[in-house]
């Protein structure tokens, strides 16, 4: 009888524990998102037109902490960084990733920021990509006031090379044209499977 009673304990332990979800809360999957160290570790960086003199670090009316991000464009071209491949392979189809930053600036004659979110795949490509909501994002009016937006993207089919989340101040043909964009506190997080 105690036999009987230990080997439907032991199964049913067991199954209590393939049962148990596998997934963690992961934040702070963005690496230096709110730019403290004073230059751009964690981010890669494309600069556009005027090299790397369009992209700086920023002590001058920071969201929080000492620095921001600036992406200046005046010319037709794109200028952006990105937290790129973030957590591969840990996303599942469809997953839903929170996303928030603070930005602040000018733009004129067609400027915009573009916040995108990229399913990678290794090797090279995407399986997904998503515009932030849903089109260009444009400064408040007052270029020294800061505006905090929050996100959610989700993964897509495939995330083996892990998520990218890029910056984008881009500017078109008109030679008027300005993008000027300070950009902090960028949070990335979700719930991944446990590796």
């Amino acid at each position: 009888m105690l036999k009987r009673i230990r080997c439907h304990v032991a199964a049913t332990g067991s199954l209590l524990l393939i049962a148990r979800p596998s997934q963690a809360a992961i934040t702070g999957l963005a690496v230096n998102g709110g730019f403290e160290t004073g230059d751009f570790t964690g981010w890669s960086q494309f600069p556009g037109s005027l090299g790397a003199s369009g992209q700086q670090i920023s002590a001058v009316n920071p969201s929080s902490g000492s620095f921001s991000g600036f992406l200046t464009e005046p010319s037709p071209s794109a200028n952006i960084i990105k937290q790129a491949n973030l957590a591969p392979g840990a996303f599942t189809p469809g997953q839903a990733i929170n996303i928030s930053f603070d930005y602040r600036g000018a733009a004129a004659a067609g400027g915009v920021l573009f916040a995108e979110l990229f399913s990678e795949l290794t090797g090279g490509g995407v399986s997904s990509e998503v515009i932030l909501g849903g089109g260009p994002l444009f400064p408040n009016g007052d270029p020294d006031v800061w505006t905090s937006v929050s996100f959610t993207g989700f993964a897509g089919p495939d995330t083996s090379g892990g998520i990218t989340l890029q910056f984008n101040a881009a500017c078109g043909a008109d030679a008027n044209c300005v993008s000027d964009y300070f950009i902090d506190n960028v949070s990335i997080t979700a719930d991944i499977a446990a590796v």
